[in-house]
């Protein structure tokens, strides 16, 4: 052990940012000197990006699932359960996660409206006889306080309104939005970084009509780029009567309009949503009759479940999204509590 501490601090760094995120934190309790490197954002951020490219290089991707019970919907309040599974061909159950205790939702489920770096980020909406208001703030980790963005947010209404509905996506380091004027329908981008905002546009089918955008969810189309699921009541079957149908689109380059192009239609009542795609792009999760999730195969449309069995309701929706473990809060251990607290003292909910 003690030629262990006789190493060159940049020798030691690339030796524990190759470790599995458990081995480091373990790490921490061996001396001061591992503590104090294991906590600096430099080696924080070495390991997220090393944790990234394994995963990667190895396929070995964690799939973050909520689930609401069908069962659950009968108790006052919903239970609602968070796992993470590899994206494999079983989709195996990885680790099961805690919802936080201290944090409820006015609709009884929360939205997901994302992760990145470890964080799995919940939206709620605000209870009625609030005056509604658009307001654009961040929470910092460092500073340990809200403030507001320094650029004025577009006048735009946002399709946040339906809890069944997943709506946002997290991906090249925005919040996507559906966002919709008097005129047209769009995706509105945050970008977390700048903080400043993007727009992108819808495809032209879905550009126009406040039912369009109110029918449309946003999906993350690998890791780069986005797709949108809609549905209408445009198909027929058999005898010609109506069925609710569903498509999806994918943006080819992300942020070029022409790139737009809907790979998958199929009837609503066979596939009723999409939930998410999986890692090699040509597959993805949905629910299908029975509520059962499954993969299905977008060109071939082959379809094979897993034994996980969600709810579409009102109260409650299943989410499928990518997840990567990361250090980010090691050097934080009482950020979540601060974050509360701070909260109370505005009146308002955050996790």
């Amino acid at each position: 052990m003690s030629d262990y501490f006789n190493l060159p601090e940049e020798l030691f760094a690339e030796i524990l940012v190759r470790l599995p995120i458990e081995d480091v934190v373990k790490s921490t309790a061996v001396c001061k000197s591992w503590n104090s490197l294991i906590k600096t954002p430099t080696f924080i951020s070495a390991h997220l990006e090393k944790t990234i490219s394994f995963n990667n290089s190895t396929n070995t991707h964690h799939l973050l699932f909520r689930i609401c019970p069908k069962e659950s919907f009968l108790q006052e309040r919903v239970e609602e359960k968070y796992s993470l599974r590899l994206d494999n061909e079983d989709v195996d159950e990885y680790k099961e996660l805690h919802r936080p205790s201290n944090v409820e939702s006015f609709w009884r489920c929360f939205r997901v409206a994302g992760s990145i770096n470890g964080f799995v980020e919940l939206l709620d909406h605000a209870a009625p006889g609030k005056e509604p208001k658009v307001e654009v703030e961040i929470y910092s980790l460092n500073a340990n306080c809200w403030r507001s963005i320094t650029h004025i947010a577009p006048k735009y209404g946002l399709n946040v309104t339906n809890p069944r509905t997943y709506g946002n996506c997290f991906v090249n380091g925005a919040i996507h939005m559906l966002a919709m004027d008097k005129d047209r329908n769009l995706i509105l981008a945050f970008d977390v970084s700048e903080e400043v905002f993007r727009e992108i546009p819808l495809p032209d089918c879905l550009s126009n009509g406040y039912m369009k955008i109110r029918r449309t969810e946003l999906l993350k189309y690998g890791d780069q780029s986005i797709a949108a699921m809609n549905w209408d009541w445009d198909g027929r079957d058999g005898n010609q009567e109506k069925v609710r149908q569903i498509h999806l689109w994918v943006m080819k380059e992300y942020g070029v309009a022409m790139s737009w192009t809907k790979v998958f239609t199929e009837v609503a009542k066979m596939v009723p949503r999409v939930l998410s795609f999986r890692q090699d792009e040509e597959q993805v999760f949905v629910i299908v009759e029975g509520g059962w999730i499954a993969s299905i195969d977008i060109k071939n449309k082959h379809a094979e479940t897993f034994g996980v069995r969600a709810v579409y309701s009102y109260e409650g929706y299943p989410v499928i999204d990518g997840f990567v473990e990361s250090l980010v809060l090691l050097d934080k251990p009482n950020t979540c509590q601060d974050v509360d607290a701070c909260n109370e003292d505005r009146g308002c909910k955050f996790c």
